[in-house]
């Protein structure tokens, strides 16, 4: 069996990376996995993620949790849910390629957006489950 984690993180940094819409709603190709120091809002960065088997005794198979993150600064949600939209467009019910594995499917579980602590941030999180069979 296959552990796709970092394939599949590649995939979606290409689709998200790839997108000129999304590109002009977070510019200069702000898409992240370490966001470096000093980055301008707002900006998407690929976070956390949870694995589950569910391989059979014919077909192996792993189902990966990865939540997508948004941050903007911008006053009130109108930034925030825009670019949420355009990744919801992007990731929701298509298959991607994934080295190595013979059928990849997705679907947007849910999306959340909250106010950070300082009262200005906002943090929207789409969380979205890869199903990934190997090949």
């Amino acid at each position: 069996m296959g552990y796709h984690s970092f394939d599949l993180q590649s995939a979606i940094y290409s689709l998200l990376s790839g997108d000129s819409t999304l590109d002009s709603l977070v510019g200069n190709n702000k898409i992240f996995d370490h966001v470096p120091q000093d980055t301008t809002y707002p900006y998407v960065q690929i976070g956390l993620e949870t694995t589950t088997n569910i391989g059979t005794k014919t077909v192996d198979g792993n189902v990966y949790n990865v939540d997508i993150d948004v941050w903007s600064q911008y006053r009130g949600q109108k930034e925030i849910k825009e670019i949420m939209e355009r990744i919801y467009n992007l990731c929701h019910d298509v298959s991607i390629s994934v080295s190595g594995a013979d059928s990849v499917m997705s679907y947007v579980s849910n999306a959340t957006t909250l106010r950070e602590a300082d009262g200005i941030t906002r943090h929207g999180i789409i969380n979205i489950n890869f199903t990934i069979y190997d090949n």
